[in-house]
């Protein structure tokens, strides 16, 4: 960053540091990333630096690589007209002053010039940062009105800074909050998924709902506003009565699992995204059961988390990962009746420990009831401490050297050979051949 910056001052241009990184560094918070602000022409800036990266030029952003990493180096401007509610129809070069009035907030609107060691703030964002007030640039309608991935963005840097939103900006929001329609699954998945791994999780997902925008993203979940938990838990003890919205038992959770996850597993993506929706199937269940129960909740909420999946554009691997999470996460309350080796099995998938997790983090906001996680994370430290691989004593090539041919009965051979394997009934191929010859073949 800094030999970017020294390279367009030696040829004689102006370049600031500017946005997030001069906001963190007054709050005293991680800087992850710079971006510099020119004004310099994208063409002059390629000629600087000519490997540089111009997928961005027609708007004046260009990337400069920098060893491994790139550098966002962008000319000053002015948006023009904006048609799409995201993306302006092109830019005019400008100044600084000009530069900022185009931006969302004004604590994002901040300059820094490393060569005189001060700040530049046109729009008011250092007083901003002193009040703890998230305030829209000009007229917050129109700045929604823009880019309506703004509102989003609102909500997150409201959370995560711990900043109140200014009433004008809040208004503002709450009348264009269907304007997120407009916005691709891939940039609301993106936001929603920085705000889910944020300490501030429940509070980002309270905020949205109060905006409503939590219906207009994320109807599925906002469905669980209002809707009453079963009066006895999962594990027959009575709730309290403070539990009694699943709403509310939700937001417990998330914040449990931003507090206390740890141990095998560490906070991921899916486990973010599975502690938000792992009860996202007991509305559907209920009106489906004519309002008597939920039974069958989770076959329709792993549904409806691949139906949020695909329509927010996750990669495949974490959508089939979260909807494995809500649809086995029931299993638990059945773990002391299971047979040795489906017990077995279940310990040993391979996101058990993230669903482990979810599961403490559940019942912990729900009955308290840990009996379920404790025997199962004694089970699954067996495992690890083992590091035994499921044993698979015989394949599909010794089934045929018998006679057999594949089809459903070829399937269900090999699993019982497993189950027995897998409960140490069964510990040698030998033996495994010899339980097949004599409780299969005709």
């Amino acid at each position: 960053m800094r030999e970017v910056i020294q390279k367009l001052d030696e040829a004689g241009f102006v370049a600031y540091i500017v946005g997030g990184s001069v906001r963190d560094f007054l709050l005293q918070r991680p800087i992850k990333d710079h971006d510099i602000a020119t004004n310099a022409t994208p063409d002059e800036i390629c000629s600087l630096f000519p490997h540089s990266i111009t997928v961005g030029k027609a708007f004046g952003v260009i990337k400069v690589p920098t060893g491994s990493a790139e550098v966002e180096v962008a000319t000053f401007r002015e948006d023009l007209e904006y048609r799409d509610h995201r993306h302006p129809t092109g830019v005019r070069f400008s100044g600084p002053e000009e530069d900022a009035r185009r931006r969302d907030f004004t604590i994002n609107a901040l300059f820094y010039d490393p060569k005189t060691s001060r700040i530049l703030d046109p729009t008011g964002g250092i007083d901003d940062l002193k009040a703890k007030k998230l305030r829209a640039i000009g007229d917050a309608r129109t700045r929604f009105q823009e880019d309506a991935l703004r509102l989003l963005r609102a909500v997150r840097f409201a959370t995560v800074l711990g900043f109140e939103i200014e009433a004008e900006t809040a208004k503002a929001i709450h009348s264009r909050a269907k304007l997120i329609a407009h916005v691709s699954g891939e940039r609301i998945r993106d936001e929603l998924t920085r705000m889910l791994m944020s300490p501030q999780s429940a509070e980002a997902m309270e905020m949205l709902a109060e905006f409503k925008l939590l219906k207009q993203i994320l109807p599925e979940v906002d469905a669980l506003r209002g809707v009453v938990q079963a009066p006895t838990s999962l594990s027959g003890a009575p709730r309290a009565k403070r539990e009694s919205d699943i709403w509310a038992t939700t937001l417990r959770t998330l914040r449990f699992l931003q507090k206390n996850v740890g141990g095998l597993v560490a906070h991921s993506v899916p486990l973010a995204w599975a502690a938000l929706l792992y009860d996202v199937g007991k509305p559907v269940a209920l009106l489906k059961n004519d309002g008597k129960n939920f039974n069958g909740h989770e076959i329709e909420g792993s549904a409806l988390a691949r139906e949020i999946g695909d329509r927010l554009r996750m990669p495949r691997a974490d959508i089939e990962r979260i909807a494995a999470m809500v649809e086995g996460l029931l299993k638990f309350r059945d773990v002391f009746k299971m047979r040795e080796a489906t017990l077995e099995r279940f310990v040993r998938l391979p996101y058990f420990d993230e669903m482990l997790e979810l599961h403490r983090a559940q019942a912990s906001s729900s009955d308290g009831n840990l009996a379920f996680y404790e025997f199962c994370a004694f089970r699954r430290r067996q495992v690890v401490s083992s590091s035994a691989e499921t044993p698979k004593l015989i394949d599909g090539k010794d089934l045929i050297q018998l006679g057999f041919m594949p089809g459903p009965e070829f399937s269900a051979i090999l699993r019982t050979i497993e189950d027995l394997a897998l409960e140490r009934r069964l510990t040698t191929k030998e033996q495994a051949l010899e339980y097949v010859v004599s409780h299969f073949v005709k």
